[in-house]
């Protein structure tokens, strides 16, 4: 069995690795968010979407340690936490602490990255609702005709 949870530890040890890359570019995206540097948004989304298939596969190289770790333990491999598996390899415990701590870094500059793009959407939608919004002045004298000079003009005019 120790075998199996080197491979594991090893498998984690990796994962571990590319999320502290994976924290960079995010960090990186933050930086072109705020500076509104589209081609190195791009740039970082199409890095981030090359680390996320690395992820991929060593996750799904881990679930297959998980399998043979839980036939020799007699346990289903879901039922299986790292604490427990530290118990009987103790390097385990070590990769845990780092593994969750890096994660909750990711989901922290991740947040941080979703919140500047919501507010970055509200801009775009608000410029594209200037743009192409037709309203009347709410306020007429009684008797008052609205004729097209009395109307607010956005940018564009979509009417036909």
């Amino acid at each position: 069995m120790s075998e199996a949870l080197r491979n594991l530890n090893k498998n984690l040890e990796r994962q571990v690795e590319l999320y502290k890359e994976l924290m960079t570019l995010e960090e990186l995206k933050r930086k072109a968010l705020v500076e509104n540097n589209l081609l190195e948004i791009e740039s970082v989304t199409a890095q981030e979407e090359a680390f996320i298939s690395k992820v991929n596969l060593l996750e799904k190289e881990r679930l297959l340690w998980a399998e043979q770790i839980g036939q020799e333990l007699d346990k289903k491999p879901e039922d299986l936490t790292l604490a427990e598996l530290a118990d009987y390899y103790p390097p385990l415990d070590r990769i845990r602490h780092d593994l969750d701590h890096v994660v909750a870094q990711l989901q922290e500059i991740h947040e941080i990255n979703s919140l500047l793009l919501r507010q970055a959407m509200k801009i775009v939608d608000y410029t594209v609702e200037l743009m192409t919004h037709q309203e009347s002045n709410t306020y007429t004298y009684p008797g008052q005709k609205t004729n097209d000079m009395t109307k607010k003009r956005h940018l564009m005019d979509w009417r036909i």
